[in-house]
């Protein structure tokens, strides 16, 4: 296992042999809320990885019994207090410039993305967890917005997340009211793909092992496909995947597994 600096105890970032990397948000006495410490090397891990052609696989998970809290809410009430002469429209593109950075970065990083969801999912948190393709989660996960409860809207692409997953209806449900989704019903949902109620840890091994097994490129051009689709016709997604799919028929990786399929 090959550790990876981040100049922050609050992240820790490590690659294993497969070439999976993952990301540890670390401040677990605040439930690894996105501290100002914190997010600027996430936001420049998630830069560099997908800049990174080698890794087959981007896990990111919390330190301790929570996933993510979400913003500090009592490091907010400190900002306040302090007098920051920025208009209006400079707040605003620092903050969209640092959605972007972060689970816009995330949302479209080429290889596939796993969440592992071991505690509570809040806020911005939220966000960062419906930004990864899969979401694993144990018995201990639940997830909540938050946001109206401490006068605030929305975030880092939770409302677009959560409409395009579930629809404006349960959205709004679940913005409004700020209720726990517990383990259960968040698979039920689709929040969670898979909930592991027993040998997690060796369970998610087995659900990693099974994505490193497969085509990198082919991984890379599903995912592709998928998010093109959202606003394509189906004559534009014939297309792409007539594209990726002789692209991936070309390559070695494609041969290989031929070989291996002719051989069972």
């Amino acid at each position: 296992m090959k550790y990876i600096p981040t100049d922050t105890e609050q992240l820790i970032v490590k690659e294993d042999p497969n070439n999976v990397i993952t990301i540890i948000l670390n401040n677990p006495q605040h439930m690894n809320a996105l501290s100002e410490e914190l997010t600027p090397y996430l936001r420049k891990t998630l830069k560099n990885i997908n800049k990174d052609n080698k890794h087959k696989l981007l896990i990111i998970r919390g330190a301790g019994k929570a996933f993510c809290s979400g913003g500090n809410i009592k490091k907010m009430l400190v900002k306040k207090s302090v007098k920051v002469n920025k208009s209006f429209a400079e707040k605003v593109s620092s903050l969209n410039k640092k959605q972007k950075e972060l689970t816009g970065m995330l949302y479209n990083i080429k290889i596939p993305t796993l969440a592992v969801i071991t505690g509570a999912c809040a806020g911005a948190g939220f966000s960062l967890a419906l930004a990864c393709d899969l979401r694993l989660g144990n018995r201990d996960a639940f997830f909540i917005s938050n946001y109206s409860k401490i006068g605030l809207s929305g975030d880092y692409g939770i409302s677009w997340f959560l409409s395009r997953l579930l629809g404006e209806s349960k959205s709004k449900e679940i913005m409004f009211l700020n209720n726990r989704i517990y383990c259960k019903e968040a698979l039920h949902l689709g929040l969670l793909n898979l909930l592991i109620e027993k040998n997690f840890e060796k369970e998610v091994k087995s659900i990693v092992d099974i994505l490193c097994s497969q085509s990198t490129i082919a991984l890379k051009y599903i995912k592709k496909n998928i998010m093109l689709s959202k606003d394509s016709t189906l004559n534009k997604s014939f297309k792409y995947e007539a594209e990726h799919l002789i692209k991936c028929s070309q390559t070695k990786e494609h041969k290989i597994a031929v070989s291996k399929f002719k051989k069972k």
